[in-house]
Order: C-alpha cells, then structure tokens, then sequence
C-alpha cells in the first residue's frame, strides 16, 4: 500500500495596509525601536612594541539585562509612523485568518476615529521618553 500524502494549500497572509502607501504591513513588515541594556566582559592586554604601548580586548559574554519596546510602530516599506501601538498590531499573532480578518477591520475601523498620529519618542538614536514604551 502507498501512503497518501496531503498537500497543505499555502493561505496568504490577511492584509492590513498602511495609511500612507497602501503596502500590506502584515505582508512588506513594520518595525519599532527598543531600548536594550547590555553586559558584556572585556578581557584586556597589554603589548609593549618598539617602546610603544598598546593596548586592545576582546569581548565576551555578550547578555541583554533590560529590554524595552517603545509603542510606535512604522511601515518598513515606507518608513512613516502607523496609526496603531505595536501591542495591537502583534496582537494579531496566534489568531485564526477569521479572527484576524476581524480584528483588522477593527484597526482600520479607529482610523476614522482617529486625528494624524504622533510619534512618543524620535526614532533612531534618541531613546524615547516617559511612559511612552512598553516591554515587548
């Protein structure tokens, strides 16, 4: 006897588009900036060379001891700040296409409700401020 095998139909991914150019975020990505502290060990020598000295480490042990998602998240295809907390876009993960269907058109329902969104912190190196951030 042969054993049948069934063949699992790949099911796209639901779309929910950005506000301001219409890529398919769940598709195209968003991102968001972390603060993160990290611990680390530097091992340190000592070389003496024509009467110079120099100095150099190697680093190990490289551990994370804090991490912290600011809310604000952005379109990865064009770079503008979502209408949406991060918590509410990843809220979507573990739900079934129906409910993320649902759920999406919940999100998209606030925007009507909803005036131009602000950042709470400036992307890149700055690190965001007050209660803005929530651990991810």
């Amino acid at each position: 006897m042969q054993k049948q095998t069934t063949q699992t139909e790949e099911t796209p991914v639901p779309s929910l588009p950005c506000p301001n150019c219409q890529e398919n975020i769940l598709a195209t990505g968003f991102y968001n900036y972390c603060i993160e502290s990290v611990g680390l060990r530097e091992d340190n020598r000592t070389d003496v060379i024509e009467g110079q000295i120099y100095m150099d480490h190697d680093e190990s042990g490289h551990e994370t001891g804090d991490h912290e998602c600011q809310t604000d998240a952005y379109c990865a295809a064009c770079n503008k700040l979502l209408p949406w907390p991060l918590y509410a876009i990843r809220a979507l993960e573990g739900c079934s296409i129906s409910e993320a269907h649902e759920e999406i058109d919940n999100l998209l329902a606030e925007l009507k409700d909803q005036p131009d969104a602000e950042p709470n912190g400036p992307p890149g190196n700055d690190p965001p401020k007050g209660e803005a951030h929530a651990n991810a």
